[in-house]
């Protein structure tokens, strides 16, 4: 690899060394693919980089722009994102944001490649869990990044929440959309990014369905005690803690009922009933009919499955969660953040309080 290769902003001086230790190995390892694989490599790079500079070519999200009569800014973008649906969402985004879009996942892609790379090059060393748990971080920071967009965007549309909220989120969309290669926003990014990693090392037990288990094996596997504790609260509504659940779980409220309705009859559970039973719109195996089995798809499907699921509750107005754990947490971190730039929070449409005692003991999400 030439080392002009690597000199790009798009990538950390982390990332770069273990780029560099990847092709190192790789020329190492006498594979008879290693010249093709280390191109794919530089071309993969190269492509991001070119992906990086188009999106920066595009005009400041920040600064105001005219075009004859019209006069557009970072207050008109956030007041258009603010009166969004998620039917006319797309139709508002900027070209910087739409192309930071593919930017993310050119991202994600060039380290599934140093994935695929790693496994031929170092298969069998013993540095390879090493290098392996390193491009999965950066698998994993993708991913994230990826969700917390969709999630800013689903806040900004949702008309059941307060316009202060709404308009909260618009702005941190704003900012991302801005800077792709910033790590600073907003509090809620690093509690979700823990917490996600956390539950990522945790094994369900389902067992009694309490999810006692899950919230300890949660903890020590590093979850953010913020994410635990907003569900411990005393006045954690019903619909909360059943995303609390699903989360836990990664299994529907509508699946999980029909689990525990056959605990107290008396019957076994197995693999398949934890696929069967929902009430959605959705088939029960819609979301699992897929080939791609592998942990970055795996990774993606265990949030978008949930916020698909939550938002057929909401379109067809069922019973159960309407939004995400992650969804709730963001809008309390929102919350907070209207008051503490002093402007008034209102209460959601749906019923969740917008204020009041945040914390609790730990026993109401075990319930």
């Amino acid at each position: 690899m030439d080392t002009t290769t690597l000199d790009t902003p798009v990538l950390t001086q982390d990332e770069k060394r273990l780029i560099r230790d990847i092709t190192e190995s790789l020329k190492e390892s006498r594979n008879p693919h290693a010249a093709h694989l280390d191109q794919a490599i530089c071309e993969s790079i190269a492509r991001l980089s070119d992906l990086a500079k188009v999106m920066n070519a595009y005009p400041s999200l920040l600064e105001s722009q005219s075009l004859g009569q019209q006069r557009r800014d970072a207050a008109s973008l956030i007041e258009a994102l603010s009166n969004a649906t998620l039917f006319t969402v797309d139709m508002l985004l900027p070209m910087r944001a739409a192309v930071g879009q593919v930017y993310v996942m050119a991202r994600l892609n060039l380290f599934r490649l140093l994935h695929q790379v790693a496994q031929e090059a170092l298969g069998g060393r013993d540095d390879f869990t090493a290098v392996e748990d390193a491009i999965g971080g950066r698998i994993s920071q993708s991913i994230h990044n990826k969700v917390i967009e969709s999630l800013l965007i689903a806040v900004v549309c949702d008309d059941s929440l307060g316009r202060a909220v709404r308009t909260k989120a618009a702005t941190a969309l704003t900012h991302l959309w801005e800077d792709r290669f910033s790590r600073r926003i907003e509090a809620f990014l690093p509690v979700l990014e823990t917490t996600w990693e956390a539950r990522r090392q945790t094994t369900v037990q389902l067992g009694t369905l309490m999810g006692v288990s899950e919230i300890f094996a949660l903890m020590r596997a590093g979850g953010d005690i913020r994410f635990l504790d907003y569900f411990s609260r005393k006045t954690c509504p019903p619909e909360e803690l059943q995303a609390f659940r699903e989360f836990l779980f990664s299994v529907s409220t509508e699946e999980l009922e029909s689990l525990r309705d056959r605990l107290l009859k008396g019957q076994g559970k197995t693999e398949a009933d934890v696929r069967v039973g929902t009430t959605l719109s959705l088939p029960p195996t819609y979301l699992y009919n897929h080939t791609a089995t592998d942990f970055v798809t795996q990774l993606y499907l265990f949030f978008v499955k949930r916020h698909l699921e939550a938002h057929a509750r909401r379109i067809r107005n069922l019973p159960g969660p309407k939004r995400t754990a992650e969804e709730y947490v963001m809008v309390y971190f929102l919350e907070q953040s209207c008051t503490m730039d002093g402007g008034r929070t209102e209460t959601s449409q749906d019923g969740g309080r917008t204020d009041g005692d945040r914390t609790g003991g730990g026993e109401e999400a075990a319930k």
